[in-house]
């Protein structure tokens, strides 16, 4: 039932952000009395906390599953991480990206610096591509995953995405072709 209430929860979350989502509409979109959703979670707080655990759980679990499966190609194993992300980010409305920042800061910055350890740990990655011929050699892994770590919060920014004309979609596959036509091998 938790893990019910918290995927729901979550997918609300992103399509509708969570300040002005209340108990109710909560409850609703899960399709459970509030009297049980209070049973498992007294204080919107507590849910949104544990909403956010289960999500860095979730990417945390991807990120160590694609980057030890050496049974793909490294430059397999980075498109789906990087398609992983885009996928994120693009159902993550304006709205929702705007509450982290302005109702929790706190999940902000917890949640800029999660990301940012999971993209640095993608320089193994590059260098292992590299030494399988499908990442080019002249490409730092460590300068090349700041710049990967630089364009997604510049995206990322609450700011820059409720003023952007673009969606969080075209902004992120934007990011990843860039990304990925700049370190890939030309054959």
């Amino acid at each position: 039932m938790i893990e019910r209430i918290l995927e729901r929860t979550f997918l609300l979350f992103l399509s509708s952000g969570f300040a002005k989502t209340n108990t109710d509409q909560i409850a609703k979109h899960i399709g459970i009395s509030k009297r049980t959703l209070y049973k498992y979670y007294d204080t919107k707080d507590k849910l949104i906390d544990s909403v956010f655990e289960l999500m860095r759980s979730k990417v945390q679990s991807k990120f160590d599953k694609v980057l030890q499966d050496k049974t793909k190609d490294p430059i397999d194993r980075l498109k789906e991480i990087l398609f992983f992300i885009s996928d994120m980010g693009s159902k993550m409305s304006k709205t929702f990206a705007k509450d982290i920042e302005m109702v929790r800061p706190d999940l902000f910055v917890t949640m800029r610096e999660f990301r940012k350890q999971r993209i640095l740990s993608l320089a193994d990655l590059l260098r292992e591509g590299q030494k399988a011929g499908q990442i080019r050699k002249d490409v730092t892994p460590e300068l090349t995953i700041d710049i990967l770590l630089a364009a997604v919060d510049g995206i990322l920014n609450p700011t820059y995405l409720f003023q952007s004309p673009y969606s969080n979609t075209m902004a992120f596959d934007a990011i990843v072709t860039i990304f990925l036509e700049g370190v890939q091998e030309k054959y």
